[in-house]
């Protein structure tokens, strides 16, 4: 099996095929963004060549990660912003996944040179990385403890959008005098216009200050200035155990790279220790080891999980076999008790009974109260989930403790007006999250929009804390318009019922089959 490492940047385009159990570079690719009209098309005719050429039959290769220097939404999927590049639309990674047919994840280029130096080059070992990247323009990606870094807001990093100069050069980014337009290639090609010609460019400037241009020396020399006492900010502020330089402007290693290190050791805060500062072991292949084995890269399984109160409860036999040929993967049984909710529903001997009419695993969820007490009466098999509600019971764990000695797994439900952080004493403990989008207790209500969000905040806090293994179900018109939005905001698991695979007018496997290819 192999993964794809793409590194977009202002001039030029990276591709790279990794062997994913070994993380070996298998092939690489370089072209040139001026020679670009449809990346997506491009891209995928790069890396069937690549394969061609490789012997790789491409349906082995299992996922994309694409380099954007610009600020990417937190699932990767969409660009927010790229102040430098304007071949690139905010939708690149669908229309590649259409075009490749695997997942495709996008991460900012600097980020993923940091995760690539950590996890192969340089920073192995370090519990806090900063790689900065040189380039058409600077970024920074800061690996700290083994995770990626991106601040609250997402735009942990932008180092090159530090103001310098007041009322300076316009900047891509919509501001003046930001720091790359001085310090990055680009910055410099404009330095080089300036002083040698309109036609120079950054390389021609570094070959005039070696020949002995004392204008094109010094304006080299302040730039490393500048650049260092940034980076020096960096070095104050963090406290890394290395910092590391990559992209196309670190191999000008005598007149820049150099001095911008010399300038730091001799400026930032030391006490005993001075943090390992040296030039990227990976090169400019840093971005692309860091995209192509960036974490979550591969696409979410999507789960059904049909609601039986749905079915045709006189033909419950047939029902039962046509949700398992569908690939619809639990039985949904839902425990109403006209307490903790308004209705009476599905009794425990007949849902036991079903035992014997399928051999899917059930998704019970109970919206009663003491839900311990149900739960001691259910005929229960190893892979079944049990759902009891934060709000029906003062014993949680006492009734998460029952559910885990009955050897099944445990989950929690939370009504649409109760907050996830009630969840984080018991989160380490559950196997899934139930979020209600709807209020619990009748099929057929309009979901609460606000749910898509607190699905996108639950992934959040999961892959926070590390515990991405626990699944989010989500249980409340799972409409074929609703299924996708929940999907792309981190859900997992999805009860379907008359809004979809058992509305009227289909079968159950033809509405299975339309919300997997809407997914």
């Amino acid at each position: 099996m192999y993964k794809v490492g793409i590194d977009i940047g202002g001039t030029k385009i990276n591709t790279g095929i990794f062997e994913k159990e070994t993380k070996k570079l298998v092939a690489v690719k370089k072209t040139y963004v001026k020679e670009i009209k449809n990346l997506s098309q491009h891209i995928n005719d790069v890396i069937k060549k690549m394969c061609a050429q490789n012997d790789i039959d491409p349906k082995e290769i299992i996922s994309c990660g694409i380099g954007i220097p610009g600020t990417i939404s937190d699932d990767g999927r969409r660009i927010l912003k790229v102040p430098n590049i304007d071949i690139l639309s905010d939708d690149i990674a669908k229309k590649m996944e259409n075009d490749l047919k695997v997942p495709v994840r996008l991460v900012q280029d600097s980020r993923a040179a940091a995760w690539g130096e950590y996890l192969c080059g340089g920073g192995r070992g370090a519990n806090g990385v900063v790689c900065v990247t040189l380039g058409t323009g600077i970024g920074i990606g800061v690996v700290v403890d083994g995770k990626i870094y991106s601040g609250a807001l997402g735009c942990a990093g932008e180092l090159g959008h530090l103001p310098v100069k007041e009322n300076g050069r316009a900047c891509g980014c919509g501001k003046t005098g930001c720091l790359e337009k001085y310090c990055a290639g680009g910055g410099l090609d404009i330095t080089a216009r300036e002083l040698l010609g309109d036609d120079k460019t950054a390389a021609e400037l570094f070959e005039e200050a070696k020949s002995g241009n004392a204008e094109a020396k010094t304006a080299i020399e302040d730039a490393v200035k500048t650049l260092g006492s940034g980076l020096v900010s960096i070095v104050n502020l963090m406290s890394p155990d290395c910092l590391l330089f990559s992209g196309g402007l670190s191999e000008q290693e005598e007149m820049y790279l150099n001095p911008v290190i010399d300038y730091i050791k001799e400026h930032c805060y030391s006490a005993d220790k001075m943090p390992i500062i040296k030039k990227a072991e990976l090169g400019e292949l840093s971005p692309l080891y860091g995209t192509a084995f960036i974490p979550m890269l591969e696409k979410r399984k999507a789960i059904l999980s049909a609601s039986i109160m749905c079915a045709d409860i006189l033909n419950m036999k047939a029902a039962l076999e046509e949700i398992k040929d569908a690939g619809i993967e639990y039985l949904h049984c839902d425990i109403m008790d006209n307490h903790f909710v308004p209705n009476l529903m599905m009794p425990m001997e007949f849902l036991n009974k079903l035992r014997d009419a399928s051999d899917l695993p059930f998704d019970f969820h109970i919206m009663a109260e003491n839900p311990e007490t149900v739960i001691e009466r259910l005929d229960l098999k190893k892979n079944d989930i049990i759902s009891v509600h934060y709000e029906s019971t003062v014993h949680l764990q006492k009734a998460i403790t029952l559910i885990k000695e009955k050897g099944t797994k445990a989950a929690v439900a939370i009504n649409p007006a109760t907050p996830l952080n009630v969840l984080e004493e018991i989160l380490p403990q559950l196997d899934m999250v139930l979020i209600m989008s709807v209020n619990p207790g009748f099929a057929g209500q309009k979901i609460v929009e606000s749910s898509f969000d607190k699905i996108r905040r639950m992934r959040k806090m999961l892959e926070e804390r590390d515990l991405c293994n626990i699944l989010i179900q989500v249980d409340g018109n799972c409409s074929f318009e609703n299924v996708p939005k929940m999907y792309d905001a981190g859900a997992d698991i999805f009860v379907v019922g008359t809004s979809s695979v058992f509305k009227k007018g289909q079968t159950i496997k033809d509405g299975a089959e339309k919300l997997f290819k809407l997914l």
